[in-house]
């Protein structure tokens, strides 16, 4: 008889047997495509100041901020702390997309590596939660952070891809969207395939 005790183990166990690579292979993926869009934009388009809407920033900033949080991660595995708040703002990453791209490549490398290890890999978390500059430590797992970095870096992107699209630089129809939205708009997509043509074949050819 299966007790709740025990299913509770078996959710353990299991928990413990996966690896990250449920979450750092599509934070692998982000970071190949966010260095397409890098390559796609000349020096002068990656430091170009947006207008009001976008606050007056820059894709380089936002490429800059996306990347430390991933740094901030996948470099401090080894010392099992994450400290998101301990930036270097206007580094050569913010203002040279060869940089970016160079940066985007060898945290790719290091995503790969952590797909390896166990989604329950306990970390702490070094974070400020108010101005006064004190900072306090939570307890965390690797799935759980890498989740939260493919959530904040897709967050990010959707603001680049409206600062190039102004710039007049198409982009991936899918980048900057969460892939929950892009799971509903092929549900109802599809769904309205199906009403359009009731009699047609859904099978994948």
């Amino acid at each position: 008889m299966t007790t709740l005790a025990s299913r509770r183990e078996d959710l353990r166990s299991t928990a413990q047997a996966r690896t990250a690579a449920v979450v750092a292979q599509p934070v692998v993926a982000l970071l190949r495509e966010l260095a397409g869009v890098v390559a796609q934009l000349t020096p002068e388009q990656y430091v170009r100041r947006a207008d009001d809407v976008f606050f007056k920033g820059t894709v380089g900033g936002h490429v800059r901020h996306c990347l430390d949080h991933a740094r901030a991660l996948l470099d401090g595995l080894g010392a099992g702390l994450i400290d998101y708040d301990h930036r270097a703002r206007g580094t050569v990453i913010e203002s040279d997309p060869l940089a970016a791209r160079d940066e985007i490549r060898r945290l790719r490398h290091l995503a790969e590596a952590a797909a390896l290890l166990p989604a329950s890999t306990a970390l702490r978390v070094a974070i400020m939660p108010t101005r006064d500059g004190k900072a306090v430590e939570l307890e965390s797992t690797l799935g759980r952070e890498l989740a939260f970095v493919l959530s904040h870096t897709i967050h990010h992107n959707a603001t680049i891809k409206g600062m190039a699209v102004a710039m007049g630089v198409p982009l991936p129809q899918a980048f900057g969207y969460a892939p929950s939205t892009l799971a509903h708009q092929d549900k109802s997509t599809g769904a309205a395939d199906a009403s359009a043509n009731p009699g047609a074949c859904r099978c994948a050819h």
